[in-house]
């Protein structure tokens, strides 16, 4: 029996004890509560978490020893009681049992932690803080004691049958704002609930400050007179611009009677949008002052509300962007397919690919007159295609502006750019050990601040939706090959 509890005591005094201490104890003196945990990957090391100084039936917490209070009577219960005394700057080990051994202080490392950047939303987040078992579980002990939970329920972005008003930006933003009141009311973080707060709350206070702006202008009948004024006065500037195309634009020399039929085409379609301006007028006007009091809602439903105004008023111009890529991509595919002709060749559209072919004399001589013909058309086509598309392009890009300012708004996190603008330890997003001076038995968790941009990604609103990325590289394609492009 001697032996084996000489064993016993070998083995307690040989295991390393990690002991987790708060900086700043928020008692001068009394017990210490929290929890005893094995390490998994080494069974001669225990690591103790202290995260109470008070007993919480609550919280299932054990009594781990003494803070500052030589005279509290030892708890034979617990399977581990560690003394903790007050030194010069922090807190020491004064001594350490463990199945009633006492362990050699040598055997014993103390870790100091402050309690605020431990609790830290961003610092979850961090792949090599999730690798760390130990800093993982007090994490979890202080959560726990705070009563504090970070399961994220995830908003999905609710999808909806298409229809007409789905591509109204007005009601994607409505759709946008439902989400995050629901995100809001599920949210169980400080962090992502403040957040969402603060973001609408600034969205709102923009809007107030924009329907002031819009009532100083004269309200509804000078903005409607202003809004229709620049309506009429870009389409007057359109039609100068297409009986330009329609004589000699820049010298270019086009196919006249292929470049009068096209441009009477537009100028009919031109001359029904100024009709319709005047059949609109009604509607716009109430738009108008719907948005009055739409802005209450938020600067971003303003936002929101300016690029429908500009589809309408500019769709007479995506009108003729259609037109004129149609004819242009109607013109190169029949130049592709004579082309391949003359060497023999033909598109399978069963197999999706290009086989070889045989051809009549009748057929290539055919042939040759539709590529010569479309050819010859190419020029004028191509010049209606590129002022069209350089007006599409001038509207997608206003409208892009407008759409990415709005997810701006619905993104950013305001509380957390407050935080790391000050400094504060609720947004540390790494931490490490740092050993205090003439103490080597002694380490103090130091957080790290992450560069704004790392912070600000990580603390993105649960709501908000994916950044609306371009592909350059697939619309400069659209344009070359006459495909039409859509919103960016």
């Amino acid at each position: 029996m001697d032996k084996e509890r000489k064993r016993k005591d070998g083995r307690t005094r040989g295991k390393q004890i990690f002991v987790y201490f708060p900086l700043s104890p928020s008692s001068a003196s009394s017990i210490v509560y929290g929890a005893v945990k094995p390490n998994r990957n080494d069974n001669n090391c225990i690591s103790v978490y202290v995260v109470s100084f008070e007993n919480n039936a609550k919280h299932q917490f054990e009594a781990l020893g003494t803070w500052n209070a030589d005279h509290l009577a030892r708890d034979d219960s617990s399977s581990c009681w560690i003394q903790l005394v007050k030194g010069s700057h922090y807190a020491k080990i004064k001594s350490v049992i463990v199945g009633g051994v006492c362990v050699p202080l040598s055997r014993a490392t103390l870790i100091l932690y402050d309690e605020t950047f431990i609790q830290s939303e961003i610092l979850e987040r961090n792949e090599d803080w999730k690798c760390s078992k130990c800093l993982c579980e007090l994490g979890s002990l202080l959560r726990l004691k705070n009563n504090v939970s970070l399961d994220r329920h995830k908003v999905p972005n609710e999808l909806v049958e298409d229809s007409i008003f789905n591509h109204s930006k007005v009601v994607l933003q409505l759709r946008q704002r439902a989400l995050q009141c629901k995100a809001w009311r599920r949210s169980s973080t400080d962090l992502g609930s403040t957040n969402l707060l603060w973001m609408m709350v600034i969205d709102l206070i923009l809007g107030f400050c924009f329907v002031n702006m819009f009532h100083s202008l004269g309200g509804t009948t000078e903005v409607l007179e202003k809004f229709l004024q620049s309506v009429k006065l870009i389409a007057d500037y359109l039609q100068l611009l297409i009986e330009w195309l329609m004589g000699v634009p820049v010298g270019l020399k086009l196919n006249r009677p292929l470049s009068t039929v096209v441009g009477k085409f537009f100028l009919y379609h031109l001359y029904l949008w100024k009709t319709y301006i005047d059949i609109i007028r009604p509607i716009v006007s109430t738009v108008i002052f719907i948005s009055s009091t739409v802005g209450l809602i938020g600067l971003s439903f303003q936002m929101a509300l300016l690029s429908d105004l500009i589809t309408m008023a500019s769709l007479h111009c995506y009108c003729f962007y259609v037109y004129a890529t149609r004819l242009y991509g109607i013109t190169l595919s029949g130049l592709r397919s004579t082309f391949r002709m003359f060497g023999g060749r033909k598109w399978n559209p069963l197999r999706s690919r290009i086989d070889s072919g045989e051809f009549s004399w009748d057929q290539l001589c055919v042939g040759m007159f539709i590529f010569s013909s479309l050819l010859l058309l190419l020029p004028t086509l191509l010049v209606y295609y590129i002022v069209f598309l350089a007006l599409r392009i001038c509207v997608l890009l206003l409208q892009g502006t407008l759409k990415r300012l709005i997810w701006i708004i619905n993104s950013i996190p305001c509380y957390s750019l407050l935080l790391w603008i000050i400094g504060s330890p609720s947004l540390a997003g790494d931490v490490l050990f740092e050993v205090i001076p003439g103490r080597d038995s002694t380490l103090k968790l130091v957080w790290i601040k992450l560069p704004f941009v790392e912070s600000m990604i990580r603390s993105l609103n649960p709501s908000s939706p994916k950044y609306p990325h371009v592909n350059w590289s697939q619309r400069l394609n659209e344009m070359v090959s006459g495909d039409l492009i859509y919103p960016l």
